[in-house]
Formats: structure tokens, C-alpha cells, sequence
């Protein structure tokens, strides 16, 4: 082959070849970025959210869900809608397909759900049309931690400095503030003076409305003057707000502070975030979640995150203290730090293997050096097909290392084997590898082959094959072109006749024969019982199929990602005192687990009302209890998490069940088992819900059994 001739006729030119794919490869390595799993594994989705205050669920569904629905059901790519219609709130979820654009999605329901604005309740809210992913997506939450500052004051401080401070940090995409109790001026209308005056809370609201406002007064002209005038009604402290004017009478006014007590609140007061940790307990806190932009590495907007918060710790006021409560980065850390040692022990393996067959170090030269160029130069491949460095990136490269290494070995055996036999290093390598040259070929394309249909697999399993194949294709045609390159070259300039061997490679060499010896006479011995033979292949068979049907089968294993969240609710219609009540039983429950250093808990964080869809039902609730490092524990969290299962299930009228947060959700639940219930009304959907619930519960390996539907939700 003319290539490999240049190559070893010219070492400088298969030199340069090998370092430009070096060099390119180191290069783009430091701009690829590093995540936990290839980017589009979660369906794109699109959340379509209307507020309408003191709406009941069923005029929400009527009035607002079913004109929604309508209207985004037309959209390209759709794989499911699922709406929900509770007391003030519609909320529209609309999940596509993983190979359909989130941004383009996203424009498609924004224009199709503002054709259908005007018909909505005028009362409603303007419909909020947010992004996200099906999935675990947080990259980080940073707490804002005080024993002595209240919970109004820590969420004023935070919205105020910190929400702005990281949201200008490269790659963070938003920031959600957890917990913020809202700063305001909350009025308390006594209806007893109020009716002394004479008034309603119409005239009191209308009066508030009217007073506190600012207007444009036009400009004021003269000469070498031009003035604009502000006409500034607004009230900027409590005490201005006290005298707001309600009503004249006769010679009096009635002020604000007449009819109503005034003074600083939450807008909202049915909000409980708490924290408990071995650096402090009872704690009032407020979180601040970092949500990484689109395509960006969630390793590297963590170490921008933690630069800033080191640089805003310095700047605090007395009392305040800011930490990492949660941050994903330190598990894909510590997975992809795991695969690199793999990755080395792999090499080193490798490298011995071939050496104890060589026999000779010179001889381990060529395929150890290939094998790096190889894998380097797979870094330009993952640069150029758009792909990051992550975990099934990683893993085929574990896998890669020895299919890669065969076409060196194949090459430097054959160039061996003709110096042996007594032919220059120079003419044995033109020779042995022109020898071998069609077979490295033919072996490549067998192997591509192998592997490029794995791209067009669709669905999640496609998602997470298409890098793996196209990094192993990579791998696999780089490592042929440096074999016909590199390797003969190496092997003409390092290969000699009658290298010494050691004593570790001599001893290694007398084993083996003996295994060969072995492994010959037993074949000898089975090779003519060919009933035999066949009927133990059979055997072999019928068993593996029948333990198929035995084994457990998931997507991926269960993660021990050092967490673990408690999804808990109450009785439907509970108050908000009764639902945090409740909680904060479970939470007493795990603080003494907290203090025990055999538990391993670094902090228990609870929140009243929970996340997402929750944060609206008064009787849900959220618990995360947040584990110490992996390598600072000897038990992984399932263990923990089971230890942990009979205090939280067991407290009285409270629903509450631990669950293992994973890095692939295959829809919008939780649970791994889901079924949807169809009728033709509501009515008759609850009489067939508590039917199936009731002979559900009656299975022994089903738990946490539970409806999304309620009478105050559709």
C-alpha cells in the first residue's frame, strides 16, 4: 500500500501524521464539553401555565384547559399531552420527540396558544410558555443560610443581590429561588371600622389602586430650561401607606390606617423551607436553583458557580452564610473520574498482555504507542459529530482499547515473525506489512459495519447508542489508518532478531505452552463426539433463554447518586398548617439520623408545598435528604434509604414514600409503573379510580399506589 511504504521510506511523514491527529485531538478536547449523558436523551417539553385566581378545577378545564388543548394539538411531533385543571392554576404539558427541536417546539405552541389569548377569561393571566426536559435537570442549588435573619429578610437579600449576582455567570441559563417568601406590604381590613365608616372593600381597593400610582405630567419649557414633570403618587414606606386617603367626610378624611392594620409580610404565608444539617439545625433558608443553559457542561458552569459564590461570601452581611446544598457536577465527577480509571487500567492490562506475548519491551513500543494516538485522535471525531464527553463516551473507549490495539499487534506480529526468519527490520516491515494489509482493511469495514447502524436505532436506546457507535467507528478507523501508518514505521526502527526475553516472559511463555499442550489434547478428546457436542450447545441455549425470562431487565441500573427525595402528601383539601405539620414530623424523625456518623447524612432539606406541579396543593410536601461523598461512606444510598423507609411511612395520614432520583426518566412520574384511566366524565373516572386502587392494594409487591385526580384537580 502506497501510504504504509511512504510511511516507512519516509518515518518523518507517518510522524507528522500521527502528531497533527494528536495535537487536533488534545485540542478540541478542552472545548468539549463534559456531561453526564449525551445531550437529547430527554424528550424536549413544553409547559403551557395560566394563573387564574379563585377559579375552581372545573371552570379552569373548561374555560382555559380544553381552549388550550385545542389549540397545541395541531403541533408537529407531539408524543403526549397531559394537562392538569386545579383550583387557580392550568397547567399544559406537551412532550415531543427526542429528534424534534426544543426552540423550534417551543415558538410552534407559543403562536398557536396566543391565536386563543383573546378568548380567554379576562381575568386570567397571561399564558407563561416555559422550556425544560423531562428530567432531573437542576446543575446546582446554592442555599442562603441565617440563625438570626428572618425568612422574609433572607428571600428580600436574595432577590434583591444573588438571583442577578449568578445569573450573569457564563452558561447559567435561569435561576429559580426556592423558598422565597415574598417581602410586602400586607393590609388587614377590620370589618367592624370599616362598616363604622360606611365603606366596602370595593371603595378601600379602588382607593388603593387610584392613589398609588405615577403618571407622566408632561414638560415645562422656558427659557434655556426644559423640565419633564413626574406626578408621583406612589407610596415608598409603610408609614406613607398608613395615610392613604379612602374617603372624605364632611371635614375629615378616612386614611388607611383608620379601617385596616398595615405592616410587612410574605405575599404569600403557605410556604415552609427548612433545613437541618450538622452544620446547623432549624435553619432558615432560602435556595437558589441553577439551571444550566442549552449544551453547556454542566462541569464547568459548577466550578464558575462555585468561583462566584466564593466571591460573593466576601461581601455578606453578618449572620448570612452561602453553601452548596445540592450540585450535580460532583456526581458526574466522580462517575467520569471512575471511568478514567478504568480507562487506565484497561491500557495498563492491555499493555502487559501484549507484552508477556512479545516478549520484549521494543516490541510493546509500537502497539503502545499507537493505542494512545488512537484514542486522542478519537477526541477530534467526537469535535466534529457534535458530541460531549460523558459516561457512554467514556465506556466505548474502555471498549475500543482492545479493538483498537489488534491492528497494531496483527501489524508488529507479522513485521516480527519475517525478521525472526532473518530479513532486515526495513524489508520486514515493507514486506509484513503489505502481508497483512488487506486483512487490517477488511477487519475495519467488518466493524464499522458492526457499528454505524446503531445510529439510526431510535427512541431514548438510540440517543444514548449513536455516540457510542460513532465514537467506536472513530476510534476504529483511526486506529487502522495509524496502524498502516505509525506502527510499521515504529517497527522497522525498534524490532530486532533474537531480542532477549526475562525471566517473567520466559516463565509466562512455559505456562502457556503447557495451557496449549492442555488445550490440545482436550480437544483431541471432544473433537469426534459430535452428539455430545451438539446436544451441550443446545443445552446451553435452552438455559440461557430460559434465565432471560428470569432476569431483571431496565434501562439502566439503579444510580447511587448521594440523595434521595421524599415525596410526601396529605389528605386532599388539608390546610397548609396540617400538610407542614406532618411534614416536620418526618423531618424529626431523620434529624436523629443526621447526628449519627454511621448514617452518613450531610443535611435534610424540606419544603411546604413541593416542587413542580406540587407547588400549588397545600397538602403535598417535599423532603431531600442530601448523603455524604462516596468515598466518605461505606454504604450506598438504596441501604440508607432503606434504613430510612419505616420512620417516614409510618407517620399517621400522610402518604410519604422515599425515592431514588435517576439520571433517566422516560416520562414526567416518578414511578416506574403508570396506567390512564378514560371515560366519558369525571364522575364516573373516581368510581373506577377507587376500584382499581382498591384491588391494586391487594398486591403485596405494589406500594405507594396513588391517583393524580381529586376533586379540586381534573
Amino acid at each position: 500500500m502506497f501510504l504504509t511504504d511512504l510511511s516507512i521510506r519516509r518515518p518523518v511523514v507517518s510522524s507528522v501524521f500521527s502528531l497533527i491527529l494528536v495535537v487536533f485531538g488534545l485540542f478540541v478536547f478542552w472545548k468539549l464539553p463534559v456531561r453526564e449523558l449525551p445531550s437529547g436523551l430527554q424528550p424536549p417539553v413544553v409547559q403551557v401555565q395560566v394563573d387564574y385566581q379563585s377559579a375552581s378545577a372545573p371552570i379552569v378545564d373548561q374555560e382555559i384547559t380544553q381552549i388550550i388543548e385545542d389549540v397545541v394539538g395541531g403541533a408537529e411531533g407531539i408524543r403526549s399531552i397531559d394537562s392538569t385543571s386545579e383550583n387557580g392554576r392550568s397547567t399544559i404539558r406537551i412532550e415531543f420527540e427526542t429528534d424534534i427541536d426544543l426552540d423550534a417546539a417551543a415558538n410552534d405552541v407559543r403562536d398557536r396558544v396566543s391565536r386563543v389569548v383573546d378568548n380567554l377569561p379576562e381575568d386570567a393571566k397571561a399564558p407563561e410558555v416555559l422550556k425544560q426536559a423531562a428530567g432531573f435537570t437542576t446543575t446546582m442549588w446554592v442555599s442562603l443560610s441565617s440563625t438570626t435573619w428572618s425568612d422574609l429578610e433572607l428571600g428580600d437579600y436574595a432577590r434583591r443581590y444573588l438571583v442577578d449576582n449568578f445569573s450573569n455567570v457564563k452558561d447559567v441559563g435561569r435561576v429559580l429561588v426556592g423558598g422565597l417568601r415574598e417581602l410586602s406590604i400586607r393590609v388587614w381590613i377590620d370589618p367592624i371600622k370599616l362598616a363604622s365608616y360606611d365603606l366596602t372593600i370595593q371603595e378601600v381597593e379602588q382607593a388603593m389602586r387610584k392613589e398609588n400610582i405615577s403618571l407622566p405630567a408632561g414638560t415645562l419649557e422656558a427659557n434655556n430650561v426644559d423640565l419633564t414633570i413626574n406626578l408621583d403618587k406612589a407610596y415608598k414606606d409603610i408609614s406613607a401607606v398608613k395615610k392613604l386617603p379612602i374617603k372624605k367626610i364632611k371635614n375629615s378624611v378616612v386614611h388607611l390606617e383608620n379601617v385596616a392594620r398595615i405592616e410587612f409580610g410574605p405575599v404569600s404565608q403557605k410556604t415552609l423551607f427548612k433545613s437541618q444539617g450538622l452544620d446547623g439545625f432549624n435553619e432558615k433558608v432560602v435556595g437558589l436553583g441553577i439551571y444550566a443553559r442549552s449544551g453547556a457542561s454542566t462541569v464547568e458552569l459548577s466550578e464558575r458557580i462555585k468561583k462566584r459564590i466564593e466571591k460573593v461570601q466576601k461581601t455578606l452581611p453578618d449572620g448570612l452564610k452561602l453553601g452548596i446544598s445540592f450540585n450535580r457536577a460532583t456526581y458526574i465527577n466522580a462517575a467520569i473520574w471512575e471511568v478514567y480509571k478504568t480507562l487506565f487500567i484497561a491500557f495498563v492490562l492491555v499493555v502487559l498482555i501484549i507484552y508477556l506475548f512479545l516478549g520484549n519491551l521494543k516490541a510493546v513500543i509500537v502497539p503502545a504507542v499507537a493505542l494512545p494516538v488512537s484514542l486522542i485522535a478519537s477526541f477530534l471525531g467526537i469535535y466534529l459529530f457534535d458530541l460531549s464527553i460523558n459516561i457512554f463516551v467514556l465506556l466505548s473507549f474502555i471498549l475500543a482499547i482492545g479493538i483498537i490495539t489488534d491492528d497494531s499487534v496483527i501489524m508488529t506480529d507479522a513485521i516480527y515473525r519475517r525478521i525472526e526468519n532473518g530479513e532486515t527490520p526495513l524489508v520486514a516491515a515493507s514486506l509484513g506489512s503489505k502481508q497483512i494489509t488487506f486483512a487490517i482493511i477488511a477487519t475495519t469495514l467488518v466493524l464499522v459495519a458492526v457499528f454505524i447502524p446503531l445510529i439510526f436505532i431510535k427512541g431514548i436506546s438510540g440517543v444514548l447508542f449513536r455516540e457510542t457507535a460513532i465514537t467506536l467507528s472513530f476510534a476504529i478507523v483511526v486506529s487502522s489508518f495509524v496502524a498502516l501508518t505509525l506502527s510499521p514505521m515504529l517497527a522497522s526502527k525498534f524490532l530486532r532478531k533474537n531480542m532477549r526475553k526475562t525471566r517473567i516472559v520466559s516463565k509466562f511463555e512455559e505456562y502457556f505452552n503447557k495451557l496449549s499442550e492442555f488445550y490440545a489434547e482436550t480437544l483431541n478428546y471432544w473433537i469426534n463426539k459430535n452428539k455430545t457436542i451438539i446436544t451441550f450447545m443446545f443445552v446451553v441455549l435452552a438455559l440461557s433463554a430460559l434465565l432471560y425470562n428470569f432476569a431483571p431487565k431496565e434501562l439502566i441500573p439503579l444510580e447511587d447518586r448521594g440523595v434521595y427525595l421524599v415525596i410526601g402528601k396529605t389528605d386532599e383539601g388539608s390546610s397548609f398548617e396540617y400538610t407542614a405539620d406532618r411534614a416536620e414530623e418526618i423531618e424529626k424523625r431523620l434529624i436523629p439520623l443526621i447526628k449519627k456518623e454511621d448514617e452518613f447524612y450531610k443535611r435534610v432539606v424540606m419544603r411546604v408545598p413541593g416542587f413542580g406541579r406540587a407547588s400549588k396543593s397545600y397538602n403535598s410536601f417535599i423532603i431531600i435528604a442530601l448523603l455524604d461523598d462516596w468515598n466518605k461512606r461505606n454504604k450506598d444510598a438504596k441501604t440508607i434509604m432503606r434504613k430510612a423507609i419505616g420512620k417516614i411511612m409510618s407517620v399517621p395520614q400522610t402518604l410519604a414514600f422515599p425515592i431514588s432520583p435517576q439520571s433517566i426518566r422516560v416520562s414526567n412520574y416518578n414511578k416506574p409503573v403508570q396506567m390512564v384511566i378514560m371515560g366519558k366524565s369525571y364522575e364516573e373516572l373516581e368510581r373506577w379510580q377507587e376500584a382499581i386502587i382498591k384491588e391494586l392494594r391487594k398486591n403485596e409487591n405494589l406500594a405507594a399506589i396513588e391517583s393524580d385526580y381529586s376533586r379540586n384537580k381534573t
